[in-house]
């Protein structure tokens, strides 16, 4: 290797003051325009209708979208009688309002009125419409009893349970509500690919290569990591801060606006990492202290640090994947960082033996590195997937891993041929330069990639995760409950076994106005156990709550159960789903 030796505008600004104040004055003087009223497009039951009978819910389906509280009344008979009637829901669409009445209409005429806001709060009209109900509703209670598990039921109304909400977050199908997703996958790249450069290369400077500080290009690649680092770590933060907060990437490129950072647990790793990262211009700048016995600690401990933060990306993870995640971290920045020093510094060309014994002193250095990171990996592939490999996060993760392998396979042979032919020999020269630079550039631009597909892999869920923190829940496979003409998509899974079970429900979407989510477990047919009603389920929007067992969740027979999600009382979907076990289910008699 070679070192390198190498005033007349004021009158208009006043003028354009001059309107701006006076536009702002007439905007401030001139009268609202007043809410046009809305209109009743249709109800059920329809107006001036002749029904059997009828026991709710009322459906009102207006021509504009209506604000929050909605009201509703209806009376019946003459005099009219004031019925009961829930609290009025407003249904994702924002047109439609039902109303449940806790108690079946008399046989007569009802008239239903109702009165609506706009969706800025302003009065928007009110009407009524009348009906005729012609017979009194009957309600009939049947029971049965049949023998389940050597136990003898009877059958019971459902038990209803409330969902606790464990977080409010954009569900982590995506990574943003703000449009920065993408952002957000590319700065994370650049901001691990600086880390990695950095920290491996100084570490294999420190432990097996004290001459490199000597070269002008290893200086430079040194900076080069760095202004990388310093850059993808900046910009990730402003996408994280902008993802948190639901605005705009270019009004969170100012620190100042990432006060929101300081509420996540990933929040937190960025606004650290950067704080390690622009530490490290101790070393950077002066990269003998990291030989220098009495400066060594100083300049590895901030780099390292912020490699360790990488391990801090998901809100979910417990211990075990936070402490495996760590130890992933440090030894594939010193694999993949060591590899890419080799490559564009070590091997730029011929030198003298201080280049050999950078390549052995790297081969030590790596072969641990390698093993580490494939032991670690395996321990979050099985904490975060669990061998459900068929989710959009376990078909990215079998590609990843096939590239790891392949990591691994090159990263052998060349280990090996450093081991039998770099160790007799006495300096670098050109052709051994050459080929070795080919085979671990090949190693590097593969790991390059593998840091792209973890950046993917962060912003998809893993199915062995869950909202409460750790990997503790007892989960089936996720169902997904969609309906497009609602536009409402609910992800559901629970443990699918006869007892106590857990339950986590994720609102993928609507983004906003979701009203009276419900889940309804429907028993076997033939059996008579009750089934379970999770209401109410205290999520708008995006988020995730959960029930555990300790909650009381309880199915009381194996077969197929019909799970059911509502929305406002109107079905979103339905699905069959197969619940096993047969452990007896101990159930009190009742009589409805």
């Amino acid at each position: 290797m070679r070192n390198s030796t190498r005033s007349s505008t004021r009158p208009a600004v006043r003028w354009a003051l001059a309107l701006l104040c006076a536009g702002l004055a007439a905007a401030s003087w001139a009268e609202p325009a007043s809410a046009a009223d809305n209109t009743l497009v249709s109800s059920t039951p329809a107006a001036n209708s002749s029904i059997d009978t009828f026991a709710g819910p009322i459906t009102l389906v207006f021509a504009a979208p209506v604000g929050p509280s909605p009201q509703v009344t209806m009376t019946c008979g003459d005099p009219g009688v004031q019925q009961s009637l829930a609290e009025p829901i407003l249904l994702a669409d924002q047109v439609t309002v039902s109303v449940e009445m806790l108690t079946p209409a008399p046989a007569g005429t009802c008239t239903v009125g109702w009165r609506v806001t706009d969706t800025s709060l302003q009065p928007a009209g009110s009407n009524s419409f009348a009906f005729a109900v012609i017979n009194e509703t009957a309600v009939t209670v049947v029971t049965t009893t049949t023998t389940i598990a050597g136990t003898t039921a009877e059958s019971a109304p459902s038990t209803t349970v409330a969902a606790v909400p464990i977080t409010t977050q954009t569900p982590s199908t995506t990574e943003s509500n703000g449009g920065s997703s993408g952002p957000l996958g590319l700065f994370r790249l650049l901001s691990n690919l600086g880390l990695a450069m950095l920290f491996g290369a100084l570490v294999v400077i420190a432990i097996a290569w004290p001459e490199g500080v000597e070269y002008i290009l290893t200086v430079r690649h040194l900076r080069t990591a760095w202004g990388l680092a310093v850059a993808g770590s900046y910009l990730y933060a402003a996408a994280l801060a902008a993802d948190q907060s639901g605005g705009s990437l270019g009004g969170s490129l100012i620190p100042t606006g990432w006060g929101d950072l300081l509420d996540t647990t990933s929040g937190k790793a960025a606004l650290l990492r950067m704080v390690f990262v622009l530490a490290s211009i101790y070393v950077v700048m002066r990269p003998e202290r990291t030989i220098d016995p009495a400066t060594q600690l100083a300049a590895l401990v901030p780099p390292g640090l912020a490699v360790v933060t990488l391990a801090f990306s998901r809100e979910e993870f417990g211990l075990i994947e936070y402490a495996a995640g760590a130890v992933h971290a440090v030894a594939m920045a010193v694999w993949i960082g060591g590899l890419i020093l080799l490559t564009r510094v070590v091997l730029a060309g011929p030198g003298e033996e201080d280049l050999v014994h950078a390549v052995r002193g790297f081969a030590r250095i790596s072969t641990p590195a390698l093993w580490a990171t494939v032991a670690s990996g395996a321990v979050l592939l099985f904490r975060l997937d669990r061998g459900q490999l068929g989710s959009s996060h376990g078909l990215v993760l079998i590609v990843k891993t096939l590239l790891v392998s392949i990591m691994v396979f090159v990263g052998v042979a060349a280990r090996q041929f450093i081991s039998q032919r770099v160790a007799r020999v006495d300096a670098m020269t050109a052709p051994l330069a050459t080929r070795l630079r080919r085979a671990l550039g090949i190693e590097a631009l593969v790991g390059i990639v593998v840091l792209g597909l973890t950046s993917w892999l962060l912003a998809l869920t893993p199915p062995g995760l869950n909202a409460s923190g750790d990997s503790t829940l007892d989960l089936g496979a996720p169902k997904e409950f969609v309906n497009n003409a609602m536009n409402v998509d609910v992800v559901l899974a629970f443990s699918e076994r006869v007892g106590t079970n857990d339950v986590r429900i994720e609102v993928v979407a609507p983004p906003t106005g979701l009203v009276g989510l419900t889940v309804n477990f429907l028993p076997p047919a033939g059996a008579t156990v009750p089934g379970m009603t999770i209401d109410p389920i205290p999520l708008t929007g995006p988020g995730v709550a959960v029930l555990e067992k300790s909650d009381g969740f309880t199915l009381s027979a194996s077969g197929t159960w019909t799970v059911q999600v509502l929305v406002g009382g109107v079905l979103v979907s339905e699905q069959q789903v197969f619940v096993g076990g047969d452990a007896p289910v101990t159930t009190e008699s009742t009589t409805a």
